[in-house]
C-alpha cells in the first residue's frame, strides 16, 4: 500500500499568510521524512479562507525544499484550466523536482467557480473529456492538432516535453461512477473518494473499454485520521468546529452544484460529519482502516491532513504519531 499526505491550507483564523502558508509547507515537507511517499497540493479559487489558493507556486516550493518524495496536485481542476497550458505548467515542474511530479486533474464540484470564470457548470463533464484529450496530447506530440468544441488547436508545441515519458503519472479525481468510467477509459489511475462498489466497477469497466489491465493502474481513497494519545472525544470537542467547516464545505459547493449524485443527505452540524473523522490510538486507526479497506480495491489510502485552524504544532504531533504507530503498517498491506 502507498500512503499520501494531503492538506487543504485553509487559513479560517485569519493568521497572516505567510506564516500560516510555512507551517502548511513545513508539514508537507517532514512528511517526506516521515516515510510517506507522496505528498499533494489542493485546489480551489476565490475562497474567503485561503483554501489552497495556488497549485504551481506551492509545488515549486516543495520541489525545491524536498529531495526524495513525490509531489502533486490533488487536483487541477482542469475545466478551469486550458490543458495546453496545463500541460507545458506540468512538464516545467516536472523538470524541476528531478521527474517526481504526479499529476491529477479532476472536474470540481463549485458551481461559483465555474460562473467566475465564465463557464456553465452544466459543461464540466464535456469540457473535462476534451481537456484530458487535449492534455495528453500536449504532453506527448510537438506538434499537436486538437477540434473540438471548446478547443480548437493547431500545430502547437508544448515544450519543453515532461522530463517523465511519456508525461508525468495521470490521476483522475472522481466521487461518482461517470466520473470513474471516464478516469478508466483514459487510462488515468483513480483518486476516488467513494466506498460503492458500484463506483470501483464503473472505473474497472472503463479500463476494460480502453483495454487496459487492472495491474497497470492504481487506486486510492482519502480519509481523514489523528492518532492520539487522549480521549477521541475530547480531541473532537475541542476540533469540531473545524472539522465542521472542513467537511461542510463540501455539502454547500455540492447543493449548489444541484447534481444528485453528489448530494449526501447531511444536516449541517458537526455531529454529522463525526464518523467522516477517524480518531484514535493507533491501534483503532489500523482496526478502523483495515476494515474499510479490505474489501475495496486500493493501492494507495491518502491522509486529508489536519483540517484548517487546528495549531500548527498539534497538527505535527498528530502526523507524527501516525508516521510512527500507523503508516509502517499500512505500507506492509
Amino acid at each position: 500500500m502507498h500512503v499520501g499526505f494531503t492538506m487543504d491550507m485553509r487559513n479560517p483564523l485569519g493568521r497572516p499568510w505567510r506564516d500560516h502558508w510555512e507551517d502548511c509547507l513545513h508539514l508537507m515537507c517532514e512528511a517526506e521524512a516521515m516515510g510517506f511517499d507522496y505528498v499533494m497540493v489542493q485546489e480551489h479559487f476565490f475562497q474567503p479562507d485561503g483554501y489552497a489558493p495556488s497549485v504551481p507556486v506551492f509545488l515549486t516550493v516543495l520541489a525545491e525544499r524536498t529531495r526524495t518524495i513525490r509531489i502533486g496536485s490533488y487536483v487541477y481542476i482542469l475545466p478551469l484550466h486550458h490543458a495546453a497550458m496545463l500541460a507545458q505548467e506540468t512538464a516545467v515542474l516536472d523538470h524541476l523536482s528531478e521527474g517526481r511530479l504526479d499529476v491529477t486533474v479532476g472536474s470540481g464540484h463549485s458551481a461559483a467557480e465555474y460562473h467566475a470564470l465564465g463557464y456553465s457548470p452544466k459543461t464540466r463533464p464535456s469540457r473535462m473529456q476534451e481537456g484530458l484529450e487535449v492534455l495528453k496530447l500536449a504532453w506527448t506530440q510537438r506538434p499537436f492538432s486538437y477540434s473540438g468544441r471548446y478547443y480548437g488547436l493547431k500545430d502547437v508545441t508544448v515544450a519543453p516535453a515532461p522530463l517523465q515519458q511519456p508525461h508525468p503519472p495521470l490521476w483522475v479525481a472522481a466521487t461518482a461512477p461517470p466520473a470513474a468510467r471516464r478516469a478508466g477509459r483514459m487510462g488515468a489511475n483513480l483518486h476516488g473518494a467513494s466506498v460503492d462498489p458500484e463506483f470501483h466497477q464503473a472505473y474497472f469497466d472503463g479500463l476494460a473499454e480502453a483495454g487496459i489491465a487492472r495491474d497497470q493502474v492504481r487506486v486510492s481513497n482519502p480519509w481523514a485520521i489523528t492518532v492520539t494519545d487522549e480521549n477521541p472525544d475530547a480531541v473532537w470537542e475541542r476540533r469540531k468546529d473545524f472539522i465542521f467547516e472542513r467537511w461542510d464545505f463540501y455539502r454547500r459547493i455540492r447543493d449548489e452544484m444541484g447534481d444528485p449524485d453528489l448530494q449526501y443527505g447531511l444536516a449541517p452540524s458537526p455531529e454529522a460529519y463525526r464518523d467522516y473523522e477517524i480518531i484514535g490510538d493507533a491501534d483503532t486507526v489500523i482496526g478502523t482502516l483495515e476494515a474499510l479497506v479490505k474489501d475495496l480495491p486500493l493501492t494507495d489510502i491518502v491522509h486529508s491532513g489536519p483540517a484548517g485552524g487546528i495549531p500548527p504544532e498539534e497538527a505535527y504531533e498528530d502526523l507524527k504519531r501516525f508516521a510512527d504507530r500507523v503508516l509502517p503498517t499500512l505500507k506492509s498491506w
